[in-house]
């Protein structure tokens, strides 16, 4: 495949001639932590029941996960907007694999999507449609994109009309950390969590007042600005974060005739607060709200490649809103060792969308003219709230040298979807109540063992319990920890599929929820005194019931169900008989050669398929990534260069015209080189810069779209603090 990248080529040798720093990467520029994690500072909040332990002053320079080239001085930390307080399970006494982000790794490596973050995870798999504000999927170990579940502050954003959760709406400005939990999870959270769980923790804004601002500008007409003021004391504090991010894009058609840019425009604010109303009362409360705005091209067509249809120039556009809010009510008991908390959340997903490119342009619904037809709207809210109790009890039997922790839960959610179409309107609702305990035992401060169990109530589907148990044993002195988990997953049918009505499309209310079970384990190696640490972790999951789309032509006779009156073709969801397979393996490292150089290394093999044998798409089976960080001028400068791999992986397309049927092709392989550089001028002020796609390679991560050419970015950053608020955390 090849694309003409002369306009971009050109900009970027504009841009370059007047920045004297080589750029920092924005794509993928994270040094691959080790699956598992032995460094005192990494703690994990979303990998376990149990409410977790008060939140504690964290050391500002502990921030960094390995992998990092230089620690953070506690004054640039807190310049810098670094937490002040964590909280958690440390990631050593887990047998769940788990990754953290850290929010230091995504300001110095200029992450702006937390996407772009993943992608150099192990067992991590990103395909994007097009342009960054593109639909952005996630999958872990080869499960399905609605298959990970995504928590923000604690707050599920999966939308309920499809289960997925697009990840173009979340920017990183405000991000403490991002917990990649990997493994079915629905003992812990229900629906969705079957490949695993992806936690994002934003900043609480407790520490002295502060007020940072960014600006950046570079290819593709990209501009963008960022503020944040924080601050408190111990007994109230808060954070108020806005970034707002456009850019005039490129053509995602391959072969547009037209040459139009898709742009777009993305505008997040979010809040925190939070206070003690008693001496063991907390309250947190949280607000996130996403506005975008993006132009799209449709495969209508007019433009194939060998015979499948790829994305065609139109003027179809989007808008999307996602309104996120949670309130958490904690009341500590008995010194500690019992804690209620009291959580409430709410969730609303609103997407529009305009189509302006119609391959009946004639309107007689025969599906051939291949032109432009008029705007055909559609409208999709979706809308979740939730309410919780829990309360967890920790006590020790020092006849057996352990420390135990009992976790209850009650939870109650209601989902509901409405959508609006030339085709017609649907609103659907369901309900479903879940009752969830877990345990965690801490023996000899050797072993760590847990195990939990889940029964959810469901209204509109069969009812499910699941399960899940694990077992970490840190041997510090011989550098070894093996670890090892198991448990269920499942994923409700989603409203769409149960009760969706829109053009060429037959819902099915008689699904059944799709089931997992799934097992690692793995063995961590730290040696080198502590500098170089190795993770390794093999994987299987099955999954049954799986439910497929499945593509109707009105001309097939043998076909299933009838489509819509009017329909040439249609596509209907219905349950799989027989198993999905996924396994594969894990491997993440880094080394500090230095204390200003450090490498890292990451590569999974998936070896994902279908019922019948059939490789699983979008998700490559080999995908890699190695880096190397350096630090320099008493780590006031900081220069990464990464390379990342994706191998090939098979995609569908449509044969032309569209009731042709669905084939399997390979996308191909691709590496992305990116570099990043930042400087502190002096205290407060940063110059930075990135180029991404360093190579101009040309790739698609989807069928038929174009992606980003070579690209560079340059900006600075500015922040001012006033230490005289009194915080007590430092």
């Amino acid at each position: 495949m090849s694309t003409s990248r002369s306009a971009s080529n050109a900009y970027l040798a504009r841009l370059l001639s007047s920045i004297a720093l080589v750029p920092p990467l924005a794509a993928a520029a994270l040094s691959p932590a080790a699956a598992q994690q032995v460094l005192p500072g990494i703690l994990v909040e979303g990998a376990t029941l149990e409410a977790p332990p008060a939140r504690r002053p964290r050391p500002a320079a502990a921030a960094s996960s390995p992998g990092t080239a230089t620690q953070v001085p506690a004054e640039e930390a807190e310049a810098s907007g670094a937490p002040d307080e964590e909280a958690g399970i440390p990631a050593a006494r887990l047998g769940t694999s788990v990754t953290v982000v850290t929010g230091e790794d995504l300001q110095r490596q200029q992450v702006r999507h937390a996407a772009d973050a993943l992608r150099s995870l192990p067992g991590v798999s990103v395909s994007r449609t097009g342009s960054p504000a593109g639909l952005t999927q996630v999958r872990l170990r080869g499960a399905e994109a609605n298959h990970t579940l995504v928590l923000i502050d604690g707050v599920e954003a999966n939308a309920g009309s499809d289960g997925t959760f697009d990840f173009s709406d979340l920017l990183t400005e405000d991000i403490e950390r991002i917990e990649v939990i990997r493994g079915p999870q629905s003992a812990l959270y229900g629906s969705n969590a079957v490949g695993g769980v992806i936690n994002v923790i934003t900043k609480s804004g407790k520490g002295p007042l502060r007020v940072a601002s960014r600006i950046e500008g570079g290819s593709f007409g990209t501009k963008e600005g960022a503020a944040r003021i924080s601050g408190g004391t111990d007994r109230v504090w808060g954070s108020v974060t806005v970034q707002h991010r456009r850019s005039d894009g490129f053509n995602i058609a391959p072969e547009g005739a037209l040459g139009e840019e898709d742009g777009n425009r993305l505008t997040s604010f979010s809040a925190r607060a939070g206070a003690m109303l008693a001496d063991n009362v907390r309250l947190d409360l949280g607000l996130r709200r996403v506005e975008k705005r993006g132009d799209r091209d449709d495969q209508t067509a007019f433009d194939t490649r060998d015979g499948f249809i790829i994305a065609s120039d139109s003027f179809s556009h989007f808008n999307s809103t996602v309104l996120l809010m949670g309130a958490d009510l904690r009341w500590d008991m008995l010194g500690g060792d019992l804690t209620h908390v009291f959580k409430a959340t709410r969730n609303v997903t609103t997407r529009d969308d305009v189509q302006i490119a119609d391959f009946d342009e004639v309107g007689d619904g025969s599906g051939f003219g291949n032109g432009f037809g008029p705007p055909s709207p559609f409208e999709n809210t979706d809308e979740a709230y939730k309410l919780a109790y829990q309360a967890t009890y920790r006590f020790a039997t020092p006849g057996l040298m352990a420390r135990h922790s009992v976790t209850g839960l009650v939870e109650r959610e209601r989902e509901a979807f409405k959508t609006r179409s030339d085709f017609g309107s649907a609103n659907a609702a369901r309900s479903q109540t879940a009752f969830a305990g877990e345990w965690r035992g801490e023996f000899l401060d050797r072993v760590f063992l847990s195990a939990g169990l889940r029964h959810d109530d469901n209204d509109s589907f069969n009812d499910f319990t699941t399960w899940r148990t694990g077992i970490s044993v840190p041997i510090p002195e011989i550098g070894v920890r093996p670890h090892a988990s198991a448990g269920t997953g499942v994923k409700a049918p989603t409203l769409i599929e149960q009760f969706g009505t829109t053009a060429n499309f037959v819902s099915n209310p008689g699904l059944e929820p799709e089931e997992s079970l799934g097992w690692d384990a793995g063995v961590e190696l730290t040696f080198l005194a502590g500098r170089a640490v190795v993770d390794v972790t093999y994987f299987s999951a099955d999954l049954k019931n799986k439910i497929r789309t499945e593509f109707i032509s009105m001309f097939d006779p043998g076909r299933i169900i009838d489509c819509n009156p009017g329909d040439l073709f249609c596509s209907y969801p219905i349950n799989l008989d027989g198993k999905a397979k996924r396994k594969g393996v894990e491997i993440a490292s880094r080394l500090q050669v230095l204390p200003n150089l450090s490498l890292g290394l990451a590569y999974t093999y998936l070896d994902a398929v279908e019922e019948g044998g059939a490789r699983e798409i979008r998700r490559p089976p080999h995908s890699a990534r190695a880096d190397v960080t350096y630090g320099f001028d008493e780590g006031r400068g900081l220069f990464q260069l990464a390379a990342v791999y994706n191998g090939e992986a098979d995609d569908e397309a449509f044969g032309a015209p569209f009731f042709s049927p669905v084939v399997r092709l390979a996308l191909d392989d691709y590496w992305l080189v990116s570099a990043a550089a930042s400087y502190k001028v002096q205290p407060g002020l940063e110059i930075y810069g990135r180029v991404e796609n360093l190579f101009d390679e040309s790739y698609e991560e989807i069928f038929g779209y174009d992606t980003a050419g070579i690209a560079a970015y340059a900006g600075l950053r500015l922040t001012l603090e006033d230490g005289r608020l009194a915080t007590g955390v430092k």
